[in-house]
């Protein structure tokens, strides 16, 4: 299993940084053109998208918060920040596309003593922001249709949201598994199904619950609009143009991309930005946005780097109503 995993990690860094080189070499002669614009561009543009972007951290640990509270567990929305904070770093050195989200899971459930209620709390607010994504995805494909005919991202993005509409189904669906919980041989196998179906019948609780869904689900659109719209200044910044509501139909696009094997996205969703922005405001535009984008991960990654090493674990469990 360590090797395993190791293997795992090795793939996805060579695949994010090799992409990522690729798209360098193939720009090596364009990088001062970019370092040109960046400095030559409208300052206040960034300070816009600066300000719009900051939020979005707050916004999904409101989520977070109402999810947990779906499960009876209540933190303060400083110990979530906390957890959002450290998701973003994790997300960028563990060897999974979720391993953030194992960690916030983790911590929460370190000091609420409510492990199933935690672990399933951070998948359902993982799942809710996949379904977001993929919802605004699909409005792109739909109003986009013609450039993603017959198109190996098309089907990829179709695959991706049947499979997310299944998974959604299963874990809300309270009958479905339950009765195999108990059926693996014993040993850690049967531990490990066992826990998963215990995760599974906390989320399907959720059920039960469709104001909270449907809060969260709003927050998780909220926060991937307060993304694109920060993007869009990012391209006012650099001098280019980009209908905003245009930007809403490419954006979700590029995310999806994003989720392809890779380290948290790097590289992948560089080329990406740098394949549907090109022909709006050029290649060394558009190479610049998704440089900016990257740098707002990386100082997120390092807040939460941060605060994992001088404040690890501090979390604490709250009796707010």
């Amino acid at each position: 299993m360590v090797i395993k995993n190791k293997l795992s990690f090795f793939i996805r860094f060579f695949i994010s940084f090799g992409l990522l080189a690729g798209l360098l070499w193939m720009m090596r002669g364009d990088i001062g053109n970019v370092l040109d614009i960046i400095k030559k561009s409208n300052k206040i543009f960034l300070i816009l998208a600066l300000c719009v972007s900051m939020p979005l951290s707050p916004i999904l640990a409101y989520r977070l918060k109402i999810l947990m509270k779906g499960q009876k567990i209540f933190l303060s929305m400083k110990d979530l920040l906390y957890l959002t904070y450290i998701g973003y770093f994790f997300n960028n050195f563990l060897p999974t596309a979720v391993g953030g989200d194992i960690v916030k899971a983790y911590y929460a459930s370190k000091k609420t003593h409510n492990k199933i209620g935690s672990y399933a709390a951070v998948l359902a607010d993982r799942l809710l922001g996949v379904v977001a994504l993929l919802f605004i995805t699909l409005t792109g494909i739909i109003f986009m249709g013609d450039k993603f005919k017959n198109d190996k991202i098309f089907w990829t993005i179709i695959g991706a949201s049947g499979i997310a509409i299944v998974v959604t189904g299963i874990l809300l669906n309270k009958k479905a598994g339950t009765n195999n919980a108990g059926s693996a041989k014993p040993g850690i196998m049967a531990k490990i199904v066992a826990n998963i179906s215990k995760v599974r019948d906390a989320i399907s609780l959720y059920r039960n619950s469709p104001k909270i869904l449907t809060k969260a689900l709003l927050i998780s659109f909220l926060g991937q609009a307060g993304a694109i719209v920060s993007i869009y200044f990012f391209v006012l910044f650099l001098g280019g143009y980009v209908p905003l509501v245009k930007l809403f139909l490419i954006v979700p696009l590029v995310w999806a991309i994003s989720m392809l094997p890779s380290l948290n996205g790097l590289g992948v969703r560089e080329g990406a930005f740098v394949y549907f922005l090109k022909g709006d405001i050029g290649t060394d535009a558009a190479f610049a946005v998704s440089i900016l984008w990257l740098g707002v991960i990386i100082v997120y990654s390092i807040i939460g780097g941060l605060l994992n090493l001088f404040f690890p674990v501090e979390i604490k469990e709250t009796t707010e109503k």
